[in-house]
């Protein structure tokens, strides 16, 4: 039966799997590019302290003050405004153009489009 046993095993033999490794990617450039990464994000933490530290205001400019209209009456006093003697005018009809007609006013919407807007009426 040695000879039997011998020829089964032979033919019969459990073969070992061998485990196969798995080996990990390891990217050569992945720790410069982590470094450079770190390196970003601390100019950018670094800039936004500055700037947070720093005491210099930056000082709006101050508007530009614009002519007054023909109807502005300037600075008034009180007593000016509560004079009985002092007549007082209508500033509505000032600067007001009248046309006398539609065609001298021109054609200038003649060529206007609709925009953002249907052009038709849209029943619900």
């Amino acid at each position: 039966m040695g000879f039997l046993n011998r020829l089964k095993k032979v033919f019969f033999s459990k073969h070992e799997e061998t485990e196969v490794e798995e080996v990990e990617f390891h990217d050569p450039h992945q720790e410069r590019l982590t470094e450079d990464f770190v390196q970003r994000q601390q100019s950018v933490i670094d800039d936004a302290m500055n700037e947070l530290e720093s005491h210099v205001e930056k000082i709006k400019a101050e508007p530009t003050p614009t002519a007054a209209p023909a109807y502005d009456a300037g600075e008034v006093e009180l007593s000016d405004l509560l004079s009985p003697d002092e007549q007082l005018q209508d500033y509505s009809e000032l600067n007001t153009v009248e046309h006398q007609s539609v065609e001298e006013m021109g054609d200038h919407l003649e060529s206007a489009t609709l925009v953002g807007d249907l052009p038709e009426e849209i029943e619900f």
